[in-house]
């Protein structure tokens, strides 16, 4: 027996976001309410962008932006390394052209962004949000994919503080409380939902997350942070519709909801 999980976890993949939008689109189809009842949604680094896609009815526009912007990449010398380049300010037109002007009170209490505190290099979880504008800088979602170098020099601030991409302390972020959480990432791994690949006896630990070490997640790993396969994110996304489906046929059926909600 399955139990509908109370929470979701979205890991840090950066391009490959496609991957993890697609496992949000075939729960959605197949299992709506797996993500409608759960209490949280959690992401960190571009995951926090499917998490608010999930947990704020983010447009499944953000598949086709992600896929317009790594082709434009592809255009240019260095692609995402060309000075050029602000990934930030792509990331922060992206949120303010799709986010709803009530998105802060869709999220507020029930997205969970992971966080990087620079000076300190502490995990927080942020999960308030009272305005549009808190939850873009929060992206918190701007602060929680700052890679320094890679999306600019001076990374973002919340209130004050500097903030960096949430990945470098928590890949799948988890809810304070014990309960339990489904769990997603592009690299497979000891993780619910992630592309499946030949049995191998390397793992490495990356921010608490156990990913295999083999050849086709370090494919993905260079796609990820430099998407020159554009097709290659655009078969991601139809790959993790394919995988979310499969976990929910190798549950047999028998998920069920944890708290008398009807949808």
């Amino acid at each position: 027996l399955v139990v509908c999980p109370h929470s979701v976890s979205f890991a840090g993949c950066g391009f490959l976001a496609t991957y993890q939008l697609g496992v949000a689109q075939g729960l959605l189809t197949q299992a709506p309410w797996i993500l409608h009842a759960a209490p949280r949604v959690l992401g960190a680094s571009s995951g926090s962008l499917v998490a608010a896609r999930c947990g704020v009815t983010f447009p499944a526009k953000m598949v086709e932006e992600l896929l317009l912007f790594a082709s434009r990449l592809n255009e240019i010398p260095l692609g995402p390394l060309n000075p050029s380049i602000n990934m930030a300010k792509w990331l922060e037109y992206v949120l303010r052209k799709h986010l709803s002007n009530d998105s802060h009170r869709l999220a507020n209490g029930r997205l969970g962004v992971a966080v990087t505190r620079l000076l300190s290099s502490k995990k927080i979880m942020v999960t308030d949000f009272h305005s549009k504008e808190e939850l873009l800088q929060v992206c918190a979602l701007l602060c929680s994919c700052f890679v320094p170098g890679y999306c600019g020099v001076v990374p973002p601030s919340f209130k004050g503080v500097h903030y960096v991409d949430g990945g470098f302390t928590s890949m799948l972020p988890q809810p304070d409380h014990s309960l339990r959480t489904l769990t997603v990432s592009a690299f497979s791994g000891e993780v619910d939902i992630c592309p499946q690949n030949e049995p191998n006896t390397l793992d490495l630990v990356v921010s608490g997350t156990i990913m295999n070490l083999n050849q086709a997640n370090s494919r993905r790993l260079v796609n990820a942070l430099y998407p020159s396969d554009v097709e290659g994110l655009e078969t991601a996304y139809h790959n993790g519709i394919k995988d979310a489906i499969h976990f929910l046929q190798s549950s047999g059926g028998s998920i069920i909801l944890t708290m008398n909600t009807t949808y």
